[in-house]
């Protein structure tokens, strides 16, 4: 019954996690360009290609720009959608030699449809010639991104059920360690100790989506263990050996045993 709570417990957070990661997201995102953004997509959807190739790079500005343009378009479905809301958003300045700087937005926006869903990305570019489109890329969709990525218990094999009993335990395993430091007496370089513990080498990582694992030798991590999602992308669960906390438990166990 303990478990079934804890994991209620987890999925809650997660969700909890995932409203306040839109919240973030938006607050992220530069208002001004992304309208700008949202108004090139809404002429790409309405077929006025004319008015798109104004705005982009005059790399992209091709011999065959009308027919890429008309392909892109192909995955919005006709009328207007349900809703459209930004699910990824990036922006970076380089300024090379203490020259102007160059501004990049990466934007990533999801249009819900009935029953279907379109991905769009565009790469904006600002400079001393003003913004231009450097990049555009759009994905028509059977789900939506959050169901596509969204943490669910559905389905998962026992390498899933593993790996997420392993990233409550070992947390809980350090911080015991933790405290049985704490409150060990005559112990040399408590503090020293006390820290170790709660640290994790060596990473392993499942993408929760995919199923797939990760290797990382040269790594370490607080409490042992983790879990990620970068904005509307797959969860990434990680765990280390808490190498640690074994280390002092053996300690604390010779040393209690040569006292005896």
């Amino acid at each position: 019954m303990k478990v079934v709570r804890l994991l209620l417990l987890i999925c809650a957070s997660l969700v909890l996690l995932a409203c306040s990661q839109q919240e973030l997201i938006d607050k992220l995102t530069p208002k001004a360009e992304s309208a700008y953004a949202q108004k090139l997509f809404a002429d790409l959807r309405a077929g006025h290609y004319d008015t798109v190739k104004e705005a982009l790079a005059p790399a992209l500005r091709t011999p065959d720009i009308d027919k890429k343009l008309a392909e892109l378009a192909t995955p919005f479905p006709a009328g207007q959608p349900k809703s459209v809301r930004v699910v990824g958003a990036n922006t970076s300045a380089v300024s090379k030699n203490g020259g102007p700087a160059t501004t990049r937005y990466n934007l990533t926006y999801e249009y819900e449809y009935a029953g279907s869903w379109v991905l769009a990305n565009i790469v904006l570019k600002r400079d001393e010639t003003g913004l231009q489109v450097v990049g555009l890329h759009t994905e028509a969709r059977s789900r939506s991104l959050e169901a596509t990525s969204g943490f669910s218990l559905a389905g998962k094999d026992a390498r899933h059920w593993a790996f997420l009993a392993l990233v409550i335990v070992i947390p809980l395993f350090c911080v015991y360690a933790f405290v049985m430091c704490i409150r060990t007496p005559n112990l040399k370089h408590r503090w020293l100790w006390a820290i170790f513990t709660l640290v994790g080498f060596v990473s392993v990582s499942l993408n929760w989506s995919t199923g797939e694992l990760g290797f990382r030798p040269l790594y370490f991590q607080l409490l042992g263990a983790g879990v990620l999602q970068n904005g509307y992308g797959s969860w990434l669960m990680s765990i280390t050996f808490p190498l640690g906390a074994v280390w002092f438990l053996w300690k604390r166990y010779t040393l209690l045993k040569a006292a005896a």
